[in-house]
């Protein structure tokens, strides 16, 4: 049987090669990876699974595949992710440089190495069962928008993992291990502040300024900080702040993201940052409108699956790097954190 999955693994290897450069070069950010969705889709139709929902739960670019083999058996999840992040985009060199091809997107998480080897792994599962004669059901999910509001939170709300027995999941890391681990609970939310316009220079006193709302909130936010435990984490950026500094801004938005060990301590965080942007509001006479457009529980670990996958781990072994890797790593650390290959 571990041979077969072992050579089942090596037969797939051009495709996850193939899949991970493609999308590493395309970079598509979040809601946006059309092609890098169907480069996924054309390897796994062409390895005989049959695409069941072509943008699953009303995501655009996510989708489910499926295979199944026989009567009864296991089903089984597959989670490729696939996005990229804005601003990460870099020649694949280990050093801080612009694509010389203009795309600014990149893959800071990795996420065209883990679409690739889920996809790989898909697509290898399927040919041992074939090879064994063995039944069951493997389906692929296609999670996009993984780096925003994630896709998964749309295919569990609809109930498109119901009916799985295991579903698998990996991402890239500097160590190979099985993490066995329980991630944060997040919320993110969008917060609008609406003021009124005037002339800055002429008679600003007509005028309400947004963007002083969104100023105040950000304070209050900074000194909300130091009375949240250690497990709290709270980000923000300003994503519409005015547009000519001579007009007092009668609009201005924040993106705020919270996590929390658990749920209950994210929403009364959430609670708790309400009361702020209405506060800020107030204090400038403007108005705020507070969207949680998308939350997510705590990733519960899965003990007896990591203790499978952990003899797996073992019995396959660390990755042999040779000298070519060890020098393009020791190259990205000299670049990034000014570290000696001799440190």
């Amino acid at each position: 049987m571990e041979s077969t999955l072992t050579r089942a693994v090596q037969a797939v290897r051009e495709v996850v090669e193939r899949v991970a450069a493609e999308v590493w070069h395309l970079a598509e950010v979040s809601l946006h990876e059309e092609a890098s969705s169907r480069v996924h889709l054309r390897e796994l139709e062409a390895a005989g699974f049959t695409v069941t929902a072509d943008g699953a739960a009303g995501v655009p670019t996510a989708f489910v595949a499926e295979w199944t083999g026989g009567m009864g058996g296991a089903a089984i999840g597959f989670l490729p992710e696939y996005d990229a992040l804005p601003g990460l985009g870099n020649e694949a060199v280990p050093r801080r440089e612009l694509r010389a091809d203009g795309v600014t997107s990149g893959h800071g998480c990795g996420h065209n190495l883990l679409g690739a080897a889920l996809a790989g792994a898909a697509i290898a599962a399927k040919q041992t069962a074939e090879s064994l004669d063995l039944a069951g059901t493997f389906r692929v999910y296609g999670c996009a928008a993984e780096e925003t509001e994630g896709a998964k939170i749309y295919m569990a709300r609809d109930g498109l993992f119901d009916d799985l027995d295991a579903c698998l999941h990996w991402h890239p890391a500097p160590i190979a291990a099985v993490a066995n681990v329980r991630l944060a609970s997040t919320n993110l939310i969008k917060i609008d502040f609406h003021g009124r316009s005037a002339h800055a220079g002429l008679e600003p006193w007509k005028g309400r300024s947004a963007v002083h709302a969104m100023e105040l909130a950000a304070h209050g936010l900074n000194l909300m900080r130091e009375h949240l435990e250690p497990t709290a984490r709270v980000q923000y950026i300003f994503e519409a702040g005015g547009e000519a500094p001579n007009v007092v801004p009668d609009y201005a938005r924040m993106f705020l993201v919270l996590r929390d060990v658990d749920r209950a301590r994210v929403v009364a965080t959430t609670d708790w940052a309400r009361e702020i942007a209405e506060g800020a509001a107030r204090a400038t006479q403007t108005r705020a409108e507070v969207l949680v457009y998308a939350g997510m529980h705590d990733l519960l670990p899965n003990t007896p699956l990591a203790q499978r996958m952990q003899q797996h781990l073992e019995r396959v072994g660390v990755p042999a790097w040779n000298e070519e890797d060890q020098a393009f790593a020791q190259a990205c650390q000299r670049d990034l954190y000014g570290w000696s290959a001799h440190r």
